[in-house]
């Protein structure tokens, strides 16, 4: 079990995937808030938000699933597949990779799979992911980010290798970027459920 069931405010399990989707459709997540880089294009949220959605997947994705576990074992953690619900608002979620007991509590882990790339840092796409995930789970102390760069290679199982082991960078709640990216996605988060909840009552015709 999840070390995020005893938080008692799960929506879905990605075990059940029919009702996580079902759920994730009326939640905001951390895969959309990352998304939310302007102010001013909230309209372009909520129709994003509000058109059908037929992505299931690609070549990166499964990869990225694939190497999951490995990451996770690397960084300690243990996985979770809980939908978790901001405190105040059952209507902001995430669902993280893993956690990780500290001495001072646990931090959430985020995995990212990184296909014939060298990489240094998240993407600011990514970090807006990470300030979503610390805003939805105010329990966890910090945030940690691991990377697995993986680079073709025949030789292998499943035709790719690690490049060199798992790295990680820590995020703490005061990091700079953490602030500025919650400062950024949380106002334009409720601007955006504002908007939807007015759609679903037919006030805006998005």
């Amino acid at each position: 079990m999840s070390g995020l069931a005893t938080l008692d405010r799960t929506l879905a399990d990605t075990a059940d995937r029919d009702s996580w989707l079902q759920v994730h459709e009326r939640v905001i997540g951390s895969s959309t808030a990352g998304k939310f880089a302007k102010r001013s294009s909230v309209e372009t949220y909520v129709r994003q938000i509000l058109a059908p959605r037929t992505f299931s997947g690609n070549g990166s994705t499964e990869r990225g699933n694939l190497w999951e576990p490995a990451l996770l074992a690397a960084a300690g953690a243990s996985p979770n597949s809980l939908f978790i619900h901001h405190p105040d608002q059952p209507r902001f979620g995430a669902t993280v990779d893993g956690t990780k007991r500290t001495a001072d509590g646990f931090a959430i882990v985020e995995t990212k799979t990184k296909n014939n790339r060298i990489v240094s840092s998240p993407t600011p796409y990514e970090v807006r992911q990470l300030a979503w995930q610390l805003y939805c789970i105010p329990e966890a102390v910090r945030a940690e980010w691991w990377w697995g760069e993986i680079v073709e290679d025949p030789r292998s199982p499943d035709g790719w290798r690690l490049r060199r082991p798992p790295q990680h960078l820590v995020f703490e709640r005061d990091h700079p970027a953490i602030v500025l990216a919650t400062d950024l996605i949380v106002p334009i988060a409720h601007d955006v459920l504002a908007a939807l909840n007015a759609a679903a009552l037919a006030e805006v015709p998005f």
